[in-house]
């Protein structure tokens, strides 16, 4: 940091017998001028040419003020300034302040002041370069965080295009598969080791098509944007329902539904594939048989909580932790599955304004839940 006495000055004022008293006010201090200019533009020149340590500046000058050359100084380059007025003025300080301006002197000063004010403006000059510094840096950071944030947006597009075309090209023969499968026990009626065989190859094809639909819609979940609905779920319900209805009818499934559901804001799509997904985990983790019971509860801030109520062993509260997450599955042994059904119900409601949830006692079943805002239907 330059020291005090040795700092370069460069006056800038109009008036010769002014210039010359603080020039000799400055010098008396031990401080070295190193240029006079008598009007704004020439300030702005030799502040250019000469580099100096500070800019005392009267106000007042022909042509153009020393508060527009203070302001052309501080973007041409950048130097601390002194003003010099002749009357104190709060409008003139605030003025001043905006134009770059680091302090201020009443003519005639004397040196006290003058040191006082070149301390000031040197010091608050050091700090706004610093500040000036940290703000270059940050907007360096967020352009390039703009830029990654781009690249990634380009990346998922190309990601999401890419998934749908693996998914369509993998969904046609998948199906075929389990057609052919279905063909070969209604024709062969196989028993024995055949049966299971084909019944093994028939259900991995099965789950290699829910994987693949879960992929998909977790892709449009993020990049999709839906317009909502009132929904009355019971329709929703009785279309997840049939989905499952083998499922449903070998696990010999108790299934409990309220005889009303509250109307709710929501899009029927995503809805059905968040009960497919619940119901689906009651069917695999409740007991044997399952006990499902379905209800909704009207809450008191405008919102409707969904639930769903399985017999099964519960969950600890160490694992509840870690459900809700992509590709997290807990462990079970008389179960498998693909980890993505509850982070998709998490992205759906979230997307729909909502929340999910869990409650679960160890030997006492799960109750997973979620909600959506309530819909203003006139009775």
């Amino acid at each position: 940091m330059t020291q005090l006495d040795s700092i370069s000055i460069l006056i800038v004022d109009d008036d010769t017998l002014v210039s010359e008293m603080t020039q000799g006010l400055v010098e008396e201090l031990g401080y070295t001028v190193i240029g006079k200019a008598a009007n704004g533009q020439e300030g702005i020149n030799l502040t250019v040419s000469l580099q100096p340590d500070l800019v005392l500046m009267d106000v007042e000058m022909p042509d153009m003020n020393g508060l527009e050359a203070s302001r052309q100084i501080q973007q041409l380059s950048p130097t601390p300034i002194v003003i010099l007025t002749a009357y104190d003025d709060q409008e003139l300080v605030e003025e001043a302040s905006q134009s770059g301006v680091g302090a201020y002197l009443v003519k005639p000063p004397d040196t006290l002041e003058v040191e006082r004010a070149v301390t000031i403006a040197m010091a608050r000059f050091q700090d706004l370069m610093e500040l000036r510094v940290l703000n270059d840096k940050l907007k360096e950071r967020n352009q390039q965080l703009e830029d990654l944030n781009q690249a990634l947006e380009e990346r998922n597009e190309e990601l999401d295009a890419y998934a749908h075309m693996v998914a369509h090209d993998l969904k046609n023969p998948l199906n075929l598969i389990v057609t052919y499968i279905q063909y070969l026990e209604m024709d062969l009626k196989p028993d024995g080791k055949l049966k299971s065989i084909l019944e093994t190859i028939a259900e991995t094809g099965h789950k290699m098509s829910d994987i693949i639909e879960s992929l998909l819609l977790m892709a449009s979940i993020r990049k999709d944007e839906v317009e909502s609905e009132t929904i009355y779920m019971s329709v929703i319900i009785a279309e997840a329902e049939q989905r499952l209805t083998h499922m449903l009818s070998d696990s010999e499934a108790d299934l409990i539904l309220p005889q009303e559901w509250p109307p709710v804001i929501g899009y029927s799509p995503w809805l059905e594939e968040v009960w497919v997904n619940y119901l689906t985990n009651a069917v695999k983790y409740g007991g044997r048989p399952p006990r499902i019971e379905l209800g909704a509860t009207v809450e008191d801030d405008n919102m409707v909580r969904f639930w769903i109520q399985d017999n099964g062993k519960g969950i600890s509260e160490s694992d509840q932790k870690l459900l809700f997450t992509d590709f997290t599955r807990l462990d079970h042994d008389d179960s498998d599955g693909h980890g993505l059904g509850l982070s998709i119900i998490k992205r759906v409601v979230e997307k729909l304004n909502g929340q999910v949830g869990l409650e679960s006692i160890i030997g006492q079943g799960s109750r997973f839940s979620f909600t959506l805002p309530v819909a203003d239907v006139e009775m």
